[in-house]
């Protein structure tokens, strides 16, 4: 009977994720999604939105992230919600199927245990994105830098040689590129424009870049054979990360293994065993759990070191 609800709860789970950001169903509000609704749904996140816990929530990178994230999603389907609506509205769907786990489970700890699964999930959703967004900048750098040659190298200044990267490159560089553009032509300074262009690009060779571009606008100085032997300088690097990454992928899968299998073990029981719910609200128990958690903190720890921050 519990497995029953606990699929149940899936499948509404899901169904809130479709209307949220699936399929257009919101944008012309028809069918069984009704207008009133969609402006109820909004009018509830808004208010959600203006309370302390979202605030405190949106203080979080990963929550700011997967804030903006589900704005734009929402956004490309006829659906503009801000950050504090975004995030809202996960705090409402979490909220709503930790209920429904803890109603079919007939324990509240089923409401703790998916409340403390929606905050993990946020987090390793955002690492695997912040993650990506290495690998991808890591390919995109050394095409930016033979593209800066090529440009600097038919006599463009320094800000159409900006502008020309960001017109014609795509993905994260590309975009802070434009926004480097953009900054140059209202009015921001060079040196300004270029710290920036630094923190919003964490990417090898960035700083050489950034130092290259800005000497170029003082002295006029080539630099089209500088970026052509930093982008090689660049790909070779990306070579060496990736078969890093291969040499100590078994390492890492150990990695995750010890921090998550325990957990998601915890949790399933926690849900779907009425004999570990009642273990669990006992002093025993509880300790027991502390323990089991430090021992798997110890554990990942000495594996880190071990690996001399590899991982």
């Amino acid at each position: 009977m519990e497995t029953l609800g606990i699929v149940s709860c899936a499948a509404c789970w899901g169904v809130s994720a479709y209307v949220a950001v699936g399929g257009g169903v919101a944008r012309h509000a028809d069918g069984w999604v009704t207008r009133s609704v969609y402006l109820r749904v909004r009018r509830a996140c808004a208010l959600v939105g203006t309370t302390p816990a979202v605030a405190m929530l949106l203080r979080l990178a990963s929550w700011q992230n997967m804030a903006d994230s589900l704005a734009r999603a929402l956004g490309r389907r006829g659906l503009y919600a801000g950050r504090e609506e975004s995030c809202a509205l996960v705090v409402l769907v979490a909220m709503t199927v930790s209920m429904l786990v803890g109603l079919s489970a007939r324990s509240a700890l089923g409401i703790v245990v998916c409340l403390l699964g929606a905050v993990v999930g946020v987090e390793i959703w955002h690492s695997s994105r912040v993650r990506a967004r290495e690998r991808a900048l890591i390919d995109e750098m050394p095409q930016v830098f033979r593209t800066l040659a090529m440009a600097l190298g038919s006599g463009e200044t320094l800000t159409q040689a900006i502008e020309y990267v960001g017109v014609h490159e795509r993905g994260y560089a590309g975009e802070a590129f434009v926004h480097v553009a953009l900054r140059l032509r209202c009015g921001a300074s060079t040196e300004d424009a270029m710290a920036q262009l630094s923190r919003e690009l964490d990417a090898p060779g960035v700083g050489l870049l950034v130092t290259a571009l800005a000497i170029a606008q003082r002295t006029g100085s080539p630099l089209r054979s500088l970026f052509q032997s930093s982008a090689r300088l660049v790909e070779r690097q990306g070579e060496y990360e990736r078969l890093l990454a291969v040499k100590t992928a078994q390492v890492r899968l150990s990695v995750r293994i010890v921090c998550l299998l325990p957990l998601v073990l915890v949790c399933l029981l926690s849900l779907i065993s009425v004999d570990y719910q009642n273990g669990l609200s006992t002093p025993a128990g509880v300790m027991s759990l502390l323990v089991a958690a430090g021992m798997d903190g110890c554990a990942l720890i000495v594996i880190r070191r071990l690996m001399k921050g590899v991982i």
